[in-house]
Order: structure tokens, then sequence, then C-alpha cells
């Protein structure tokens, strides 16, 4: 189980493969009330990284108290019933550790890391947070401070202003997607301190959590301190489950326009309800995304629209699958006066990749830039972690990694145009504008 790192070859003076993560290389254990932890023991460095998650986003936001998963997140570090806000900065410092907890739409995620000698600390820290919270009161008031600063800002932006119009007309009013989990500015002044324990007590609970630790650690001596760190950790019980409404394209073409003063620059958002991390369109949409907005410099967008016809300063698309259809937008900063033909580039590569979805040599750069990506993340400890979460959550099974390159490679430009046509439909889409004033 303990295996070596990257190192280097004597024979060519470069860095050699790391051991490939195996079934055999990683310790899985269930633990408490239905918590899972992944260790995986590597001595690359003497440190740790840490990444977790808890079923606790902000698509459970009560009607009227939208941004709360957002605050009760941002607040689990200001105050534990062993340590203020100012004494847990400072022994994280005294450490050289880092953790952080942050919410979004569908759930609440956790980093964390520190040298491997401190990691017993580290992990007693970590259960402070996630399970004994003290949500000081004057702690809350700065926060929310900070919080509506944040909206207020946001509203002034033209990019995150195209955002939010974008989703308010793309998905339902029952669906988690419609917002971003920050909530409104007047949802997040109505949330109080008993919002935000209630909250807590319900979801931070350890049914669904997982916790993935990797670095220079003995995986029976850890295993053993999570559970006792974590001993008696329980939550309310839960309502019932959240029912979500199917996320589906438009019955025809949404257009929304804000005007914003004192600004110069115009950005669009352009797009669909996506597919899943689960569906079966997983890897085709994904590398159709990266066709038409990210390979090399923004894929054939950038190519295009950006290069060629100068119409935009930056334009990429971007395919938001967890667990939920997320959107698949394509987003551009453009010139103001070139917003239509910006928007008329962009559906004609839309199109493009539907008709044609690989051309000279983009499927193999494609499997090239995925298979390499995820060969680059692998060589840090906090990559591997962030892989090993996703593989629990997504319930993939701890051989994933070795059958990823394969299941990059089967898939075909017919997969690849079926799921762009499939999705992104050019008869139900929405564009969202954010211009001057």
């Amino acid at each position: 189980m303990r295996e070596p790192g990257p190192r280097l070859d004597p024979r060519t003076g470069v860095r050699a493969p790391a051991v490939p993560i195996t079934p055999e290389s990683v310790v899985r254990q269930a633990f408490g009330g239905g918590a899972v932890a992944l260790i995986r023991e590597t001595r690359a460095t003497p440190s740790v990284a840490i990444r977790g998650y808890l079923d606790g986003g902000a698509l459970h936001d009560p009607p009227g108290r939208e941004g709360l998963a957002m605050f009760a997140a941002s607040m689990v570090t200001r105050g534990t019933t062993m340590h203020t806000s100012e004494s847990l900065a400072l022994m994280l410092d005294s450490l050289g550790a880092s953790l952080s907890v942050r919410a979004d739409i569908e759930g609440v995620s956790f980093a964390a890391r520190c040298l491997a000698e401190d990691v017993t600390q580290l992990i007693d820290l970590l259960a402070e947070v996630l399970v004994r919270p003290t949500f000081p009161p004057d702690e809350i008031e700065k926060q929310r401070a900070r919080i509506v600063t944040g909206i207020r800002e946001a509203r002034h932006d033209t990019r995150a202003a195209a955002e939010k119009a974008f989703r308010a007309a793309a998905y339902s009013s029952a669906h988690p997607h419609r917002r971003t989990p920050e909530g409104e500015e007047e949802t997040v002044a109505a949330i109080t301190r008993d919002d935000l324990v209630a909250f807590h007590r319900t979801w931070y609970r350890p049914e669904k959590a997982v916790v993935a630790i990797v670095g220079d650690v003995a995986a029976p001596r850890i295993l053993e301190h999570l559970a006792s760190a974590l001993d008696g950790w329980r939550g309310a019980p839960p309502p019932g489950p959240v029912v979500i409404p199917p996320a589906a394209p438009a019955p025809a073409v949404q257009r929304r326009t804000l005007a914003i003063p004192g600004k110069s620059q115009a950005d669009i958002v352009l797009g669909v309800p996506g597919f899943s991390r689960t569906s079966p369109d997983y890897y085709a949409g994904m590398m159709a995304d990266l066709i038409l907005g990210r390979l090399g410099l923004m894929g054939r967008l950038g190519a295009t629209v950006r290069d060629e016809e100068g119409l935009a300063y930056y334009v990429f698309s971007h395919a938001e699958a967890g667990f939920l259809p997320g959107p698949w937008v394509v987003r551009a900063g453009v010139n103001p006066r070139n917003v239509d033909r910006a928007i008329e580039g962009i559906l004609r590569e839309i199109a493009g990749v539907q008709r044609e979805p690989v051309r000279d040599g983009e499927l193999h750069d494609a499997q090239e830039y995925l298979t390499g990506s995820l060969a680059v993340r692998l060589e840090t400890d906090a990559g591997i972690a962030q892989a090993l979460l996703e593989i629990e959550l997504f319930d993939l099974g701890l051989d994933y990694l070795l059958r990823y390159p394969g299941l990059i490679r089967a898939v075909t430009p017919e997969q690849i145009g079926a799921a762009a046509r499939r999705y992104f439909r050019l008869d139900g889409y929405t564009v969202a504008t954010a211009v001057p004033a």
C-alpha cells in the first residue's frame, strides 16, 4: 500500500510516472453514520491533501432564504465549540496548513492540506468545523455584509449579470440551476442565526459524506483517527427527498438583455440545460464541448469568432455536468457594437460541430488533451484526492482511472455530433446579454 511517488529516471533525468492508481492502491472504508473515506498512501512529498463533500448545497435553500447553504458553509470556519475564528486561523497558520469549506448548487465541498506530521491535528480541526460550529452572532453579521457586498458588486458586473439572466430564463422556477448559490440581497438579509443552525443540523450529516485523504500517511492510523474525530456525528432526520423538475431546452429561442450603466464591454451567455455526469452522453458531450470552445486556444470559437473575425475579447464554451444537468453554455465578452455578429458566429460554430463533429485531427487532439490533462492532474496529492472524491460520488469504480483512456478513445465522431444535436438545440437555446446602458 505504501507506494512511491514520481521520481527521476536515472537514465534520462526525466520524472518517471507514478505508480498507477488501482483498486489495490486505495483503501476505502465506511465509518460513522454512513460516511466513506478513501485513503491513498504516497511518498512524493511529506504532506497530505484532503478533499471532501457533503450533501448540503443550495438546492436545499428554503423559499425566501436563498443563499442559506452558501452562508452556512462560509460560517462553519468562523467559530466552533473549541475555537474562535481568530484562534482557528492562528492554529492553521502555526501549522502552515489550510482549511476551506464552500457550497455550490449541489453540495458542500471542503479542502485541506498540511505537513504529514500535522495530519491528525488537521483532521481534528476539520471535524470541529463540520460537526461543531457555533455561528457566533457577530461573525454572522460580518459574513452577511461580505455576501451582500458581493451580490451588489455582481449586479454591476456584465459577466455575472448575463450569467444570472441566462439561468433565470433557461431553467424552470423550481429547478436549482435557475439561481446562483449566493442568493439575493433581500433573502440573505432575512437569514437568521436559527436558520443557519437548523440548516447545519439538517444537512451537515454523515450520510452521503465522502472524504479523500492522499499523502505521506499510514491508512490504518488515519482511518482510526478519522473515525474517532467524527465519533457521534449525527444530523437531524432530513426532510423528504428534493423533487427536481426535468431540465429541457426552451420551446423557442429566448433572448434577454440587461443594460448596466457605466460599462464599456458587453457579455454574452448563450446555451441550454446540458447533461449530467452520469448521463450516457457525458463523454461525447464533453468531447463536443472541448472541440467547440476549449481545445487549444478556445476551440473553434476562439479560432473564428475571436481570432479570424475579431468579434470577441474572449469566447469559450463550458459544460457544467454534476448530479444534475447543469448549463452547457458559450460565454463571450465583446464590443457592444458586435453583439449580434458575435452571436451569429457562435451559432454558426455550434451548427458546424453538429454537422461536422471533427476536422483535421481534432478527435486525436481532444483525446490526447483529455487523457494528458488527467495525467497532469494526478501528479499532485490534491489532484489524486479530487479524482478519488469524484470516483466515489459518481460511483465510477476504483478501476476508473485505468479504464478512463479507453472510455475517451471509444467516443466516435458520430456520437459527438449526436450529443451536440441532442442538447444544443438551435431552435430552443437561451441567450442573455448584459450591455452598457
